[in-house]
């Protein structure tokens, strides 16, 4: 104990700029790793999708579903929600031309509600065996679906493949 007293006396500078030191070093960490643990359970869309169960669409995508099911030029169909984008994944016959797609992926918007239309993004992906996917996409600002992938080559390669 009294070489700890003589140490203090002698160093007395030393030992209170350690003290300092080691206290900010300890906040420091403290702080960091309340940072990163707190970015740890937040949601990876932050606070954007907050308002998310205002605006449910469970039955709606059923619905949906039921509507898809039920053409006889869809073969399967697939919905997936991703904050606020729903994906609608379809595969349609080998026959079925663009516009007829487009068609059936325009009526089924009505499934929705309007809310719902101004809420979420929809995204329409449509496959047909050998053929490129067929994109749709509804943005909430906008009442229209806007298609890419889109070329007469393509539907006169199906048409000579026939």
């Amino acid at each position: 104990m009294n070489n700890l007293k003589k140490f203090y006396k002698n160093n007395r500078i030393y030992c209170i700029l350690m003290i300092i030191s080691a206290v900010c070093l300890l906040v420091i960490l403290t702080s960091v790793l309340a940072y990163f643990i707190s970015q740890t359970r937040t949601s990876v869309y932050g606070h954007r999708i907050d308002d998310i169960v205002d605006h449910p669409v469970d039955n709606e995508l059923n619905d949906l579903k039921s509507y898809f099911e039920s053409n006889d030029k869809v073969e399967s169909v697939n919905t997936d929600i991703r904050g606020k984008i729903i994906y609608v994944n379809l595969v349609f016959n080998k026959d079925v031309a663009n516009e007829d797609i487009q068609t059936i992926c325009t009526e089924s918007l009505a499934k929705f509600t309007a809310d719902q239309k101004e809420y979420y993004d929809i995204q329409f992906i449509a496959k047909r065996e050998d053929l490129k996917p067929y994109l749709g996409s509804k943005s909430a600002r906008q009442t229209v679906i806007s298609w890419a992938n889109y070329s007469y080559d393509d539907e006169e390669e199906a048409e000579e493949g026939e």
